[in-house]
């Protein structure tokens, strides 16, 4: 049977605290709370974003496959996707040195657009393979991950040299926590989580963080984390079980909205000589502003154009 989530739910409300989350990671939010902290944070706690937007996409391409629209869904990933690209393309085109980097940026996304290339090979993976079985696919899935993480320890280890898109992309990164969301969905039933649970996970992707931080000699950069895989399901499914009066759909496309335009205002934020936690909460400020503004009944066409 196909699970189905009520919009009143709190998943779309967890969305947009995650949007909220990528832009304190991408600000650094909060600054100078010490390396460790910063550590636990950024690359801990932060990363939460993207696996569980992934993993809720996944649990919803289930509906999109079996009403046949999943050629739809894809074609809505790419027009989103062209959308944003031409929208930061006077911020990344001048840097173009090449037809190989306009291609490799074309091809892996501008900075956070990354995203939506990814989505689009997670959803084309479990169309393709979906028939085969929920082993096969949780097995293939679970592969990817693996290979993700272990290009990701030779990277931060210093063992090799490799660009990031190579191994924080679509197939190591999105298809697993896609994979899973869609998992989910084909339950019969999902299993209640008590919130001691989800506390337990985070507190592992906290300690795991550190583990990172060991690998990479004090430095940055981890992008996912083994207990991603165990702290994204647990915090999607206790979201799934909580309720609101709110309007779960314009929530929603408010996340994503935050989501795509930050980067944007970041930059802006700069130019006008904001920094630190003040660039942070003003950028957070301005992304919740516009996207609550174009949430507005009349203006809600263009919200949904945009996400």
């Amino acid at each position: 049977m196909t699970q189905t989530t009520n919009r009143n739910s709190a998943i779309d409300p967890l969305r947009l605290a995650l949007a909220l989350c990528v832009i304190a990671l991408h600000t650094g939010f909060p600054d100078g709370i010490g390396a460790v902290a910063q550590q636990v944070l950024v690359n801990g706690i932060y990363r939460l974003a993207v696996p569980v937007f992934a993993l809720i996409a996944g649990f919803f391409f289930l509906g999109a496959l079996r009403t046949g629209r999943a050629r739809a869904y894809a074609l809505r990933i790419l027009s989103v996707y062209a959308l944003w690209m031409v929208i930061y393309l006077p911020i990344y085109g001048p840097d173009f040195t090449s037809v190989g980097h306009v291609l490799q940026t074309v091809l892996f996304g501008y900075f956070h657009l990354w995203f939506l290339p990814g989505l689009l090979i997670g959803a084309l993976l479990v169309a393709a393979l979906h028939r085969a079985g929920a082993v096969p696919l949780a097995l293939v899935a679970a592969s990817c991950a693996l290979t993700g993480l272990i290009l990701q320890w030779l990277v931060l280890s210093g063992r090799v040299t490799m660009p990031l898109d190579y191994y924080r992309n679509g197939l190591f990164v999105i298809f697993p926590f896609f994979a899973t969301g869609y998992l989910l969905a084909l339950a019969e039933s999902l299993p209640r989580i008590r919130w001691q649970w989800t506390g337990l996970a985070l507190i592992l992707v906290a300690v795991e963080s550190m583990v990172w931080f060991r690998i990479a000699g004090g430095g940055f950069g981890v992008d996912t984390l083994f207990s991603l895989y165990l702290a994204a399901p647990l915090l999607f499914l206790g979201a799934r079980q909580a309720s609101g009066g709110w309007d779960g759909k314009r929530i929603a496309s408010m996340a994503a909205f935050v989501y795509f335009s930050h980067i944007l205002i970041m930059i802006s934020a700069s130019r006008f000589g904001l920094s630190g936690n003040i660039k942070a909460l003003v950028v957070a400020a301005a992304a919740l502003g516009v996207a609550w503004w174009l949430g507005s009944e009349r203006r809600r066409p263009v919200l949904a154009l945009l996400t």
